[in-house]
């Protein structure tokens, strides 16, 4: 065992507490918040005060889908080019060419980088990777004058991604391995962890989501709260964490955003959700989140960092106030003020006796474009019921009536799947009747088959 004075985390790997006690914390009332988490179905649960780990629970080590939280990764990139002069926040859209399928307007392209990360570009198109809810409360197109309104805007948070590479010269994805997740120790991450989904029926510009395990993305949270140091590096700067974690958008109930942070001012839960969240009201907060339950927190009062993962491979999010119910159960566990020295040990996660195992990833094969050429085509499963393939951008799509489109990648042959939701299987093969061909789809419980149209 290590025994040490509290300090921030800079080891190449998390130590956690032997005992909670010495960090104030109530052993048992932790325990409740571990029994609580797992009925709620969390994937992965992490706390780390003072530095250290003081809950792992589940799978910390396993990779979920960041969802949202992607964009709090890029915001911090976006400091990083910032700070070395290889972005301009003041740029407008048009100085920078940007355009997509459905030219700009004058005014659209007035839009700033500082506008697009903030989420108030005021272009009002439709983006990729954007729930559906977005579409039915995205504002009229020329409704709002750039960095005028607030929209949580797709087309923005994509078009970030795209200026960035654009702008640096660099692939986002290595661009994070080199900048963040190598200087900060991140255990897991790879660059193939990076993957760009492009849905080109409705933007040429795709959006660019991560995989990442929760005790990477604990770490990324305890990088700001160490203002962007790191083992006596300023990985990130102190001042544009500051900046990126203030209410830019100011929504008036003691809520806002930043450039692609949540903020949450104190009391606010309290006055919103009476008695609910008790102890987590009484700290400013700000926060990245997605799809699921995907968050990582950061609490600079508390010298808190807290992380909730859902499982959305297998399709078990963990929705609603559940993973600010968890967090708040943590913080009300703090009986006591921490010992001066702690004893640590190698992080021991307790795991979830709810978890589901990890949906293997497949093994994608490259084919030739001749066998792939074949497949190009429209496949009728009825009346003006149209499955499309096509190529964009040399890459394989298929495009599904009321599912979308999403990209294609080969197990075989003849057999494909996608990677933006799980359990969706491919097939081709030949009619019996008249020998053309057919595709054959499972998506989930669905199953549909549609024969290829001759001309």
């Amino acid at each position: 065992m290590l025994t040490a004075r509290f300090f921030y985390s800079n080891s190449p790997e998390w130590k956690q507490y032997v005992d909670p006690e010495d960090a104030g914390f109530s052993s048992e009332k932790l325990d409740a918040v571990h029994q609580y988490a797992d009925s709620m179905g969390s994937g992965a649960v992490m706390a780390i005060y003072k530095g250290h780990v003081l809950v792992g629970w589940g799978d910390i080590d396993r990779k979920f889908r960041a969802h949202s939280v992607r964009k709090s990764l890029v915001s911090a990139l976006y400091g990083i080019a910032d700070e070395g002069g290889l972005i301009d926040l003041e740029d407008t859209l048009e100085d920078l060419d940007i355009s997509d399928f459905q030219n700009l307007t004058t005014d659209e392209r007035q839009a700033k980088v500082k506008d697009i990360i903030a989420s108030r570009s005021g272009v009002y198109l439709p983006a990729a990777y954007a729930p559906s809810d977005q579409d039915d409360k995205r504002p009229e197109r020329g409704s709002h004058a750039p960095g005028t309104n607030w929209f949580y805007n797709n087309w923005d948070f994509n078009v970030a991604g795209v200026i960035y590479e654009q702008e640096t010269g660099q692939d986002l994805y290595e661009a994070f391995i080199a900048n963040i997740a190598r200087p900060i120790g991140m255990e897991d991450m790879e660059v193939t962890d990076g993957f760009r989904v492009f849905e080109p029926a409705l933007s040429m510009h795709p959006a660019h989501t991560f995989r990442i395990s929760t005790r990477d993305l604990a770490r990324f949270g305890q990088l700001y709260l160490q203002n962007g140091k790191w083992n006596g590096s300023q990985v990130l700067s102190a001042d544009w964490i500051k900046e990126s974690t203030q209410p830019i958008s100011d929504f008036g109930n003691g809520e806002g955003y930043g450039y692609m942070w949540w903020t949450v001012a104190k009391g606010v839960y309290e006055e919103r959700f009476p008695g609910r969240y008790a102890t987590l009201s009484n700290y400013d907060i700000y926060l990245g989140r997605g799809t699921g339950g995907q968050g990582v927190v950061v609490i600079p009062e508390a010298d808190l960092v807290f992380v909730n993962r859902g499982d959305t491979d297998n399709s078990r999010g963990v929705g609603g106030g559940t993973p600010l119910t968890i967090l708040d159960r943590i913080l009300a566990a703090k009986v006591g003020i921490p010992s001066r020295k702690s004893t640590l040990k190698e992080v021991e996660p307790v795991p979830f006796a709810s978890q589901l195992p990890e949906i293997e990833t497949p093994k994608f094969v490259t084919l030739p474009r001749s066998v792939v050429d074949e497949y190009i085509g429209e496949y009728e499963f009825g009346q003006d019921a149209i499955v499309r393939v096509f190529y964009f951008e040399d890459r394989l799509f298929m495009h599904v009536p009321g599912r979308g489109e999403a990209e294609m990648f080969a197990l075989s042959d003849t057999e494909f799947t996608i990677q933006v939701v799980s359990g969706v299987h491919i097939t081709f093969d030949r009619d019996t009747d008249d020998g053309r061909l057919a595709v054959n789809l499972t998506l989930g419980p669905q199953k549909l088959r549609a024969v290829k149209r001759t001309r």
